[in-house]
């Protein structure tokens, strides 16, 4: 191993500094010869990878881009095995954006800014130092230390396992708990948790206990129980009761509490190991997880398959290993396609074909999806003016835009420049947005979007008819198009209900000027019956599937595209 180690005085705390280039190591290493830490030099992600399986490190600062593993992944990978350590990223200020996404997901501390002044930078690793200790004298006070509720379970976990009998460990969370304190006040734990307990006594097994020391966390232990599918039953049922609206609470009418359970010896033959599996069952990303989830080892994969996407997400847009589709939409009216939907795809290098819905839902969690979103924006843009010269029969085509993206006004600059740049008329780009970007700030995005639409671009509002969204609503917004979504065409047929509805909406939309799309159509009778309701257009794969662009431009001379 060449990496390099120093220290002039007694350390009081472990540096790992990461770069692939020798001059950058060479000067950071004198920066750092006279601070009191123990400064670990790596002059790759692999070997940092490696010094930490060695050395205890408690503060990381690494290059960003670096070869055959990224900055992103490395920290991402640090996140995952060591979370205690704080990282910092140190590289040029043009690599900031790219960076938003580890900062967003936690994986990084700080962004430190290359050339640096070396006096800055030796207090910004004094500060990550302050920062460890920070947080490790928060989990001792959270989990033990002055907490006499985490030794009794620690020991109630412990005395289960002497007994040598089977026993079922619970962990209930409730999701956003911190907005909840924040604004119905810190006593609405107790109240929470009085009532969890309430629940526990009455739909468990006697003998059952339940810890709270960590708030938002309960813990259960059931020593005793007839099956798994009893006990599935009974946790379903509290947790049935307490996502129920519930009056009687004060200051939260409606929770949103997921639980995990582990079978001890079955999901683990010690204490740390069944808290280990009991953790996985929670750490898997999946907005559409049950509410109540066992371990098992498939869960272990999944959380293992999601950490190499989420990883990987910045080497496949170096590497361009995204690309784009188009899928088409047939005008009803003259059966041409006249518009198109850009879809993005990934051919991982390891992982092969990644549905979008994966990669998209994961890198939403973590903040990625603002850089996937500037690429994407950047890309389908070029690929609309090249359209543009292949011929002047294509109208508009969408673009999806995500939620984050409508946050900031940078989308709207991002659009102004690629416009300019392309020569492009505006009434070429459809932006497609759905009700998830409309919740977090109402207003904000109301205004962006206005931006947006003055720019001479179209606003579509996408999945219409799976939220909460009512015409009223969406009369606020400056909508071009609604795209109905396929769980309303999946149940057109045979239902005068659904027609009658679908009928109602498509005539209202014309009344304001707005166009629908049905999304999803597969079937001859859907479009039948859209065509009689007046649909506008249909997308979907009983015309065509999303294609290439050389296969799509093909597709466009073969007009009209219905027969």
């Amino acid at each position: 191993m060449n990496s390099q180690q120093l220290h002039a005085t007694p350390a009081t705390g472990k540096l790992l500094v990461v770069d692939d280039e020798p001059n950058i190591l060479s000067s950071l290493k004198r920066c750092l010869v006279k601070t009191p830490f123990e400064v670990f030099m790596a002059n790759s992600a692999q070997e940092g990878l490696a010094i930490m399986q060695e050395h205890k490190i408690q503060v990381v600062l690494s290059d960003f881009r670096m070869p055959q593993m990224s900055g992103a992944e490395f920290l991402e990978q640090i996140k995952q095995h060591h979370p205690d350590v704080i990282s910092m990223v140190l590289s040029g200020f043009a690599d900031f954006d790219s960076a938003i996404g580890l900062l967003n997901s936690g994986a990084a501390h700080k962004f430190l800014r290359k050339p640096w002044n070396n006096q800055q930078l030796i207090e910004e690793v004094d500060g990550a130092f302050v920062e460890y200790h920070a947080r490790k004298m928060n989990r001792r006070v959270l989990e033990g230390e002055h907490n006499p509720e985490y030794y009794a379970f620690e020991q109630a976990v412990r005395d289960q396992f002497e007994m040598q009998q089977e026993f079922c460990l619970v962990s209930l969370k409730i999701k956003d708990y911190d907005y909840l304190e924040q604004h119905a006040g810190p006593g609405i734990f107790t109240g929470l948790l009085t009532e969890i307990r309430g629940l526990v006594s009455s739909e468990l097994p006697q003998g059952s206990k339940t810890f709270a020391f960590d708030s938002g966390k309960i813990f259960i232990i059931i020593p005793d129980f007839e099956s798994e599918e009893v006990i599935r039953r009974r946790l379903s049922a509290i947790n049935h009761k307490l996502n129920e609206p519930n009056t009687q609470r004060k200051g939260c009418v409606k929770i949103n509490c997921v639980m995990g359970y582990a079978l001890a010896p079955t999901d683990g033959e010690d204490p740390s190991s069944l808290m280990e599996n009991l953790r996985c069952a929670f750490s898997v990303d999946n907005s559409d997880r049950e509410r109540l989830c066992r371990f098992d080892s498939a869960l272990r994969d999944l959380q293992q398959r999601q950490l190499k996407i989420k990883n990987s997400i910045n080497g496949a847009l170096r590497d361009n290993q995204f690309f784009l589709h188009f899928q088409p939409k047939v005008h009803l009216p003259d059966q041409q396609i006249d518009s198109a939907e850009i879809l993005i795809r990934w051919q991982h290098n390891e992982l092969g074909w990644i549905p979008p819905n994966e990669f998209i839902n994961l890198s939403e969690l973590d903040g990625q999806i603002e850089q996937i979103g500037e690429w994407l924006i950047d890309q389908s843009v070029k690929k609309i003016a090249e359209l543009h010269h292949f011929t002047p029969d294509i109208k508009r085509v969408a673009i999806n835009i995500s939620s984050r993206q409508l946050a900031n006004h940078s989308v709207v600059e991002q659009f102004e420049h690629l416009l300019d740049k392309y020569a492009l008329p505006p009434s070429l780009i459809e932006l497609e947005i759905t009700e998830s970007c409309l919740i977090q700030d109402f207003e904000q995005t109301l205004a962006i979007l206005w931006e947006l639409k003055e720019l001479g671009v179209s606003i579509a509002m996408d999945d219409f008819g799976t939220g909460y969204s009512s015409f009223a609503y969406l009369a606020k917004l400056p909508i071009d198009v609604l795209k109905l979504d396929k769980v309303l065409v999946d149940g057109i047929e045979g239902c005068k209900e659904i027609q009658s509805m679908i009928g109602g909406l498509i005539a209202m939309c014309h009344e304001l000027g707005i166009d629908v799309v049905a999304e999803g159509v597969e079937l001859e009778g859907q479009v039948a019956l859209l065509k009689q309701l007046n649909c506008d257009y249909i997308q979907g794969y009983y015309f065509s599937k999303a294609l290439p662009k050389p296969e799509f431009e093909k597709l466009l001379l073969q007009q009209p595209f219905m027969h």
